[in-house]
């Protein structure tokens, strides 16, 4: 019995030696084959990429040192994902002028897709008639400068009451610290109500007169989601699964 056990073990982990194996040849069959067109760049480890030997921090000089080696453009695997990295000014205006079109679409993180309900606003869709719509309602509706000057006197009027609400809240003449974020912000939301309704909600009579600081609060928040690593952004076969959670 022990020797029957003894044999069946050899054979799982030599059916795992063997699999390893032939996992390994396919995935450097599959990096050739797609490495072929390809700018020259560093070896990546299965999975990870060259993720392991960026570091964390002053990225910049990383890249900086890796054109040095492989020059101007070269590639490396962020986990499965393939970036393609431009460091000279004649290659950056080919990408963002020039080719413009070619490198429209966006990769978008996973905070950006959920912020943007799978991706369906201007700034994270990809490029195509329903970018091109949205553009142009953005560009020839909401920043027209007929749009603009119809919406100055809102504008006008929002800044005056601003201005009142400051003076009302320090006539007594003591001195009040003010969080220009949290004002700005407001007065960014009263604005943006008046081109929508014609009029801004009064936000000291519903008793949320602290809408700035927490929408200040919420959009620093996203902008931290935004910028933190997500696994399914380098991995992609976790991205159904945490978009679904």
């Amino acid at each position: 019995m022990a020797l029957w056990v003894d044999d069946a073990s050899s054979n799982v982990s030599a059916i795992i030696a063997c699999l390893i194996a032939l996992l390994a040849v396919v995935y450097f069959v599959w990096t050739r084959k797609t490495n072929a067109k390809l700018p020259p760049g560093p070896r990546g480890l299965p999975v990870i990429g060259y993720l392991p030997f960026l570091g964390t921090t002053d990225l910049h000089k990383t890249f900086t040192e890796l054109a040095g080696v492989y020059g101007p453009i070269f590639k490396l695997w962020l986990g499965n994902k393939l970036c393609v990295v431009v460091s000279s000014p004649s290659l950056v205006k080919q990408v963002v002028r020039d080719q413009d079109i070619t490198f429209a679409n966006r990769d978008p993180p996973i905070a950006g897709l959920v912020a943007s309900f799978g991706g369906n606003d201007i700034l994270f869709s990809n490029y195509g008639p329903e970018w091109r719509k949205l553009r142009k309602l953005f560009v020839g509706k909401l920043m027209s400068n007929a749009s603009l000057d119809a919406c100055y006197a809102l504008r006008k009027q929002e800044v005056k009451n601003i201005i009142r609400d400051l003076y009302n809240n320090n006539k007594t003449g003591i001195g009040k610290p003010i969080d220009v974020g949290e004002l700005s912000i407001s007065t960014f939301v009263c604005v943006i109500q008046n081109m929508l309704w014609g009029e801004a909600l009064e936000l000291r009579e519903k008793g949320i007169s602290n809408l700035g600081a927490e929408l200040k609060f919420k959009l620093a928040e996203l902008v931290v989601l935004m910028g933190t690593p997500n696994i399914s952004d380098i991995i992609p076969c976790f991205h159904d699964l945490i978009y679904k959670v």
